[in-house]
Parts: structure tokens; sequence; C-alpha cells
């Protein structure tokens, strides 16, 4: 019986040292906070999207593009001469040898087993022309040459219409040259076809092109009156205007923009026919 009490009174002793000597903190509740929700509403984008409507997208060439493209300039450097208007059996052709996301190549074989290859960047246009010739360069080797080739990517209502007031004729320039020293003759003679305008001379009764402006657009305003868009090489844009008083003089504009005519006109840059 002793010893049952004294167990008794050691458990109430160390009941009541528990919770006299034991301080149990205070607990406050706190709202529950969503981090990830306000890392989001924090968080700004550099780049806000926009809605692509796709009218924003970047133009690219494509395959078709090239190929037509290619064909227009190697026309244009040949000055629209063809093997065929010599009545001559040829193989020449054109083709899109390769194809990438970047880069487009595309192979012209001439009638003369050359092999030219332009190397396309799809997203600028920028062009590199290399060229092989068995026989002669027998390695692929760069030419030099580089051009835009959207230059040569026309609209399907450019360059397209033909007239023979126009295209049938041999005009002049207005500027002369002494050929002698009391004979004149004109700087230029010039000749239109539907892609290009070529400068040369007369060579007894044949025509030797000089070099050869693009032409961008070609309109007919009335039945023997023209406006003309080209291009030199230089990328400098220029109109020739049919006269309103005289159908057989086409003035020159260093400009496309009609608005500027006046302050861009040339009187010995026009041209005239006989």
């Amino acid at each position: 019986m002793s010893l049952l009490m004294v167990l008794s009174i050691a458990a109430c002793g160390k009941a009541n040292d528990t919770n006299n000597n034991i301080e149990t903190p205070e607990i406050t509740a706190e709202p529950l906070v969503d981090a990830a929700a306000d890392a989001e509403d924090e968080y700004q984008d550099p780049l806000p999207a926009v809605e692509d409507d796709g009218e924003d997208a970047p133009e690219v060439v494509t395959d078709e593009q090239a190929l037509e493209a290619v064909k227009n300039f190697v026309l244009s450097s040949n000055h629209g001469v063809t093997p065929e208007a010599n009545g001559e059996e040829v193989t020449e052709y054109y083709e899109v040898e390769s194809s990438t996301g970047e880069e487009i190549v595309v192979l012209y074989r001439s009638y003369t087993a050359s092999q030219t290859r332009f190397y396309i960047e799809r997203a600028t246009g920028h062009t590199e022309v290399t060229e092989l010739v068995p026989g002669i360069i027998d390695e692929e080797t760069s030419t030099g040459e580089s051009f835009n080739i959207w230059n040569y990517i026309f609209d399907d209502d450019d360059a397209t219409y033909t007239a023979d007031f126009l295209y049938d004729a041999v005009w002049y320039t207005a500027s002369m040259s002494m050929v002698s020293e009391d004979v004149a003759e004109p700087e230029w003679v010039i000749e239109f076809d539907e892609m290009a305008i070529n400068y040369g001379h007369m060579d007894g009764d044949d025509f030797v092109v000089d070099h050869t402006d693009k032409i961008k657009t070609v309109e007919q305003d009335s039945e023997h009156s023209f406006t003309i868009q080209a291009e030199t090489k230089d990328g400098i844009q220029y109109t020739y205007k049919t006269s309103e008083g005289d159908e057989t003089i086409l003035e020159y504009y260093e400009t496309w923009d009609e608005s500027k005519f006046a302050e861009s006109y040339s009187g010995s840059a026009s041209l005239f026919r006989l």
C-alpha cells in the first residue's frame, strides 16, 4: 500500500513539472499562399506574344519562284537570244538541284554544256553564282557574281504586254557622241524586249548589245503611249513615258515616283524613234 502511494505521488510530480516548465508555442494561422500564382502575376514577358494573322510573316523564295527567276536572269543576260533562234539542236535545261529550308540551288545547263549554279538564300533572296565547264573549268568555281533573286521575280502582270510600236522599233538617245570630227551619232541605240531594255550600237546592219536593264512593268496608256519602269544593275530606278505631244518620244525620269517626275526629268536621256 505504501509503495503504491509513493509511485502515485512521483507520477503527479512529473506531470506537474511538465505542465509548469514547458511553454507551448502559440500557433497563429497564416493564409495559404500560391507561390506559382504570384510568380505568374509578377512575371513580364520581354517579348509579349502577338496574335499571328499571317500578314506579318516574312516572304521567302519558293522553289518555283527561284526556277522562274533564274530563267528570267539568264534571258536578260543573254539579251533574249536563244540557241533555237539559230536553228541549232541543243540540250539546254533548268532544274532545282537541291532545296532546304535555308537554301535553293538552281542549275542552268546551257547549250554549250556549261553548268551554272545559283545558290539562293531562301529568306533574303541573296544569290551567289558558280560555273563548271567540262574540259575548261573542271571544278565548280565561283564567278564572283552575286545579285538578289527578287529582282527577277515578276508578278503575273509584270512585263507581259507586247506592242509592235514599242518592241518592233529601234530607239535612240537624244544625247549624241562624236564618232569623227564632224559626225555625231546617238550615244546609245536601244531595243526593247518583254523583260529588258538593251543598250548598244549598230555594227553595219547588226545590233550589238553593250548592257541591259531589267524592265519591271510596262503599261499601255493608249495605242502608241507607254509607261515603262526599269532598273539598272546598280539599282537605279527610272521611267520612260511617252510624250503627250509626240508619240515617237519616250521621256526619261530617274524615278518610279510620278510625283517626282518634274525634278527628275532628263531630256538628253530621253529616247526617240524615226
